[in-house]
């Protein structure tokens, strides 16, 4: 039974949802678990807002939204950072969750287009398209009046997996190309070259990797982000969420019991 609302825990969710400050490991997950609408935490705490990272320098996270957007052609609007760059730590729906962002962390790049998303899912299936054996021991083997397996390494029915997920995702992650595709490091050039602006922070921030996933749009991005929520409020053992996330009359957020 959902017990009833106080007026207590209202203010107390609405407060962390007004996004104006980063939530604890503890405020987050109790977001994550209580509320319902995880397409709206995804929207206040991963894609909107300034980066834990750029959090003592939020003028220099416009600049650098505005140098990935000129090195892949796109708006600077149509770029942010997400995962523990963005919170402070990680909201990962695995043994990761809550790791503080370190040295030795990614950042994540969210990066809006259609483009890039429709080239770089047709080169990374072209590139599966030559797993496996030939053309013509495929064909003789559907001829063979005996059924003969075709063999295929793990990983690359690991990648091939992902690719199809994220393929119904509407993104593209191009770290599953092979490391000597033209496409992925012609990507990894352009987004690794923003790092410089890392070291520029005071204090300056050490990252190991900048990664990139291409969204065809905003809302493909919004319903990813909240898949990966969802994941993880059964990862975090959540019972029936309590509450969701509704609007009153003039557009205002309000928190209802979730009957």
């Amino acid at each position: 039974m959902v017990q009833p609302t106080t007026q207590k825990q209202t203010d107390e969710l609405l407060k962390l949802l007004s996004g104006t400050n980063l939530p604890t490991q503890e405020e987050f997950k109790r977001l994550v678990t209580a509320i319902d609408s995880h397409t709206v935490l995804a929207k206040v705490f991963l894609l909107e807002g300034t980066p834990f990272v750029f959090s003592k320098s939020p003028m220099k996270y416009v600049i650098f939204r505005e140098q990935v957007a000129e090195r892949f052609d796109v708006g600077y609007q149509d770029v942010c950072i997400v995962g523990s760059a963005k919170l402070g730590f990680s909201p990962s729906p695995t043994d990761k969750y809550g790791r503080s962002f370190q040295e030795t962390s990614d950042v994540d790049v969210v990066i809006i287009s259609e483009e890039w998303f429709h080239q770089g899912s047709g080169e990374l299936f072209k590139q599966f398209n030559l797993l496996g054996p030939s053309a013509s021991a495929t064909r003789s083997a559907l001829r063979s009046s005996t059924i003969q397996k075709i063999k295929i390494e793990h990983q690359d029915w690991a990648d091939i997996k992902d690719a199809i997920r994220n393929y119904v995702f509407n993104n593209f992650n191009p770290g599953l190309l092979p490391e000597d595709n033209a496409l992925r490091q012609q990507v990894f050039e352009k987004i690794s070259s923003t790092a410089g602006l890392f070291l520029a922070l005071e204090p300056q921030v050490f990252v190991s990797k900048i990664r990139c996933r291409f969204f065809r749009t905003w809302k493909a991005a919004e319903e990813y982000y909240a898949n990966s929520l969802r994941q993880l409020a059964r990862y975090l053992g959540a019972p029936t969420a309590e509450y969701e996330v509704i609007e009153d009359e003039a557009g205002a957020p309000i928190i209802a019991p979730n009957v």
